[in-house]
């Protein structure tokens, strides 16, 4: 029912990516065909039209024909964009696309200092860890374990810091993506969710966080000193 006149619904809006139709949500509009408009207001003018572009690489080109054809029925200079108006999505599409990579180059940019930072601070820790077991790092040595053992035995330790991290990172996340699926956001801003592409990159990043934290200390604890070790 539309005011007093009954209508028959013959059929349902499929589901889009976008989900308003002129500032209102698709589940609380209807629509009818224009000449059923037009004899129900007594008026035939029409106030927007709404196309297509089989190509969006055409979407100027199509403008400009647009603007041809109703400055000929119309009778304005085609030139005269004032005229009437034409929102090409496309153009705040691009705009759109350059805000969130511009947005994204600044986070991936705070991203790498701290990982930089987060790095720098496991590797002097790591360092201290070697000061402090320089006696036993000698014992080892004197046992007969080679350089690529005391290596490996810190290279271990180290993943092992920057893994509780990173698990303790991923839990988080996991934890606040999940909190926020109660909230009334995704009519506006999507359903977030977690991204495997994403999970797999910042895995790859942690694990070379890792390998160059760990190196330069596995690399002096592996050199030092037998005797001055067990001096200590």
């Amino acid at each position: 029912m539309a005011g007093d006149t009954p209508f028959i619904v013959i059929g349902v809006i499929q589901d889009k990516i976008q989900n308003s139709s002129y500032s209102q949500r698709d589940y609380d509009r209807a629509f009818i065909p224009a000449t059923t408009m037009s004899a129900m207001t007594g008026t035939d003018l029409i106030n927007n039209l709404l196309y297509t572009p089989a190509d969006p690489a055409l979407s100027a080109s199509i403008r400009d024909q647009v603007y041809e054809v109703m400055s000929t029925r119309h009778r304005f200079d085609p030139s005269d964009r004032d005229a009437i108006h034409i929102w090409d999505t496309n153009e705040f599409w691009t705009f759109i696309n350059m805000l969130f990579l511009g947005i994204n180059g600044f986070l991936a940019l705070i991203g790498f200092f701290t990982l930089a930072v987060g790095g720098i601070g496991v590797a002097n820790i790591m360092f201290v860890v070697v000061q402090e077991r320089m006696k036993e790092i000698g014992i080892r040595r004197a046992a007969g374990a080679k350089r690529h053992h005391i290596m490996s035995q810190f290279f271990l330790e180290t993943f092992m810091i920057v893994g509780i991290g990173a698990a303790a990172g991923y839990a988080t996340g996991w934890a606040l993506i999940r909190l926020t699926q109660n909230l009334p956001i995704q009519n506006f801003v999507g359903s977030p969710y977690f991204s495997p592409e994403v999970g797999l990159v910042a895995f790859v990043v942690l694990s070379l966080v890792g390998f160059t934290s760990g190196l330069l200390p596995a690399m002096r604890a592996s050199r030092l000193d037998v005797v001055e070790c067990l001096q200590r």
